[in-house]
């Protein structure tokens, strides 16, 4: 008590030589999580159930590290007015808060559980904890690349760039998204909820909500930044014929990491609290077609020595992402023909799949950014179409662009599809496979990477190194859906035992079933309409989850 009115005293003393200074952001590290009112134990009150379910598929384990920060520590800052939080990160311990209060800034560093307080952009990264991981899949690779065009009219304006991956080989075979959820970190969806292209997006419910991990007051995420909608309409758009984007069956949930009108490097920062937020809403796959490497403030850019995946909060958090279970695609930059000419950063991040941009003539784009001589990786990992892309504009038109902010989504939504495909193999599994399937792993280069990525071929490739898996939607099956009032739930296992659990949106129980038939019907006239899960446990089998639509 007596330190913390020491503080305020010391805040009011200090008030007047304060308060016209500009505020300066920074960050506050915390020295642990001990005391918290979350423990591991209890995931169910920090991740929804969608990402429990998947960290138990996957046996990746729930740390400490995915414990929220100590929220007493956070009161504790809020307790002063001339402190704002401005973001946070429980991956990393730390806050970023505006403070135009020196001497409170320092007095605050004598507070026990406070490690230590920096300025924003004189972070030392390689101070904070990361470990990357060896890349020691190996897949059968011995399989020709082999393009079949039928079907490919059926896209429409997409037909080029998704018929060079060979992606309609995945969605014939019924692997078009279905039950996968696509995160995506952007400026901003200017239009969405106007624009009839994206009509069927919200009636078949595949749109699952927004966030704003910008904290900006009094935003809203569809009147400002086009650039998220574009990127978007390349994978969820659903029109035979018009236009079909690469994951026209999967759920998609946006998340605002940018500011539109400056270049800061608190954008980073933002960066990595939109991929914590897809953590935990259980994320197959984050799309970021953004990336940093100078900012309107000098002192803050980054150099080339930076491009390591631990000189950005961002970086850092794409691979923990990534390791955490969740595919991450990220755009390369759009530099390769200008003084920066290298990729920027979170593409330069070891665990994920940093894209470059090409026509559909298979050109590499003079724009894409090229990786760097130092790597000790490579990177770009990859390339797709980005170079005269098809994509929907905020005018409800259909039109061509350039830049490999369209490139990575493409990918993205590909990824989802052959994740779809074999729900047991692992994220780092699914991203090593396309790499692996792509034209030029064994001699890539700074420009293509690893080269034009087939999934054709890596579904065969995972076919043969997994041939006696079969997928959970073989097992399970919930129809109608949507319904309104009985919803069945349809099993193949011969002497079936499982127990059902529903859920809504924010993972909250709200009933739990047993069966042991091999259809089961469900009364859920009583639910409000809206998104719910169902998630089926079974022996010797790991759990699955369902969405189903209420309505």
């Amino acid at each position: 008590m007596r330190l913390k009115q020491y503080l305020i005293l010391m805040f009011l003393f200090s008030f007047a030589y304060g308060f016209s200074q500009p505020q300066d952001m920074y960050v506050v590290t915390f020295t642990d999580k001990n005391n918290s009112s979350h423990i591991v134990s209890k995931p169910e009150t920090f991740l929804s159930s969608k990402a429990i379910e998947k960290r138990m598929r996957l046996n990746i384990p729930i740390t400490e590290e995915d414990l929220p920060i100590n929220e007493n520590y956070i009161d504790f800052l809020k307790t002063f007015s001339a402190i704002k939080i401005v973001t946070q990160s429980k991956w990393m311990n730390y806050v970023v808060i505006t403070c135009n209060n020196q001497l409170l800034l320092e007095t605050l560093k004598y507070i026990t559980f406070i490690n230590k307080i920096t300025q924003l952009h004189e972070i030392d990264y390689n101070n904070l904890d990361i470990q990357f991981t060896d890349r020691n899949y190996s897949f059968f690779n011995q399989l020709e690349t082999f393009h079949d065009t039928t079907g490919l009219a059926y896209y429409g304006e997409a037909a080029k760039q998704i018929g060079i991956h060979n992606g309609h080989y995945l969605h014939q075979l019924g692997y078009k998204g279905d039950n996968m959820l696509i995160v995506m970190l952007d400026n901003g969806y200017n239009s969405l909820d106007t624009l009839e292209f994206f009509s069927d997006f919200f009636q078949s419910n595949r749109f699952l909500g927004t966030h704003d991990a910008a904290n900006e007051e009094n935003y809203n995420i569809y009147r400002d930044g086009t650039h998220g909608t574009m990127v978007l309409s390349t994978m969820a758009l659903n029109r035979p014929y018009t236009y079909v984007g690469t994951a026209p069956h999967a759920d998609y949930f946006l998340i605002r990491t940018e500011m539109s009108y400056y270049e800061d490097i608190s954008e980073e920062y933002y960066w990595a609290a939109g991929a914590e937020f897809a953590d935990s809403l259980g994320a197959d796959v984050v799309n970021s077609s953004l990336g940093y490497t100078t900012f309107d403030i000098g002192e803050q850019n980054h150099t080339f020595s930076d491009l390591n995946g631990k000189r950005s909060v961002a970086s850092i958090a794409a691979s923990k992402l990534a390791q955490k279970g969740c595919i991450v695609s990220i755009s390369a930059g759009n530099q390769g023909d200008k003084y920066w000419r290298y990729i920027s950063v979170p593409a330069d991040a070891p665990d994920a799949l940093c894209v470059a941009a090409m026509n559909t003539d298979s050109i590499v784009a003079s724009f894409s950014s090229i990786g760097h001589a130092t790597f000790d990786y490579v990177k770009p990992d990859i390339t797709s179409v980005g170079w005269n892309t098809a994509y929907c504009t905020i005018y409800d038109t259909l039109s061509k662009g350039n830049g490999t902010s369209f490139a990575a989504p493409i990918i993205s939504g590909l990824s989802a599809c052959l994740w779809q495909a074999f729900p047991k193999k692992s994220s780092l599994e699914i991203m090593e496979a396309i790499r692996q399937s792509s034209h030029l792993y064994n001699h890539s280069d700074s420009s293509y990477g690893y080269g034009i990525p087939d999934f054709r071929k890596a579904y065969r490739m995972l076919s043969e190194n997994s041939t006696n898996e079969m997928t959970d939607n073989h097992i399970v099956i919930i129809y109608p859906n949507p319904t309104s009032d009985y919803i069945y739930i349809k099993t193949f296992q011969e002497t079936p035992d499982f127990t059902f659990i529903i859920s809504d949106i924010n993972g909250r129980k709200l009933s739990e079933h047993r069966s042991y038939k091999q259809t089961f019907s469900l009364d859920v006239s009583n639910l409000a309409n809206g998104i719910y899960f169902i998630t089926v446990k079974q022996a010797n089998n790991p759990s699955t989850v369902r969405k189903f639509i209420k309505n």
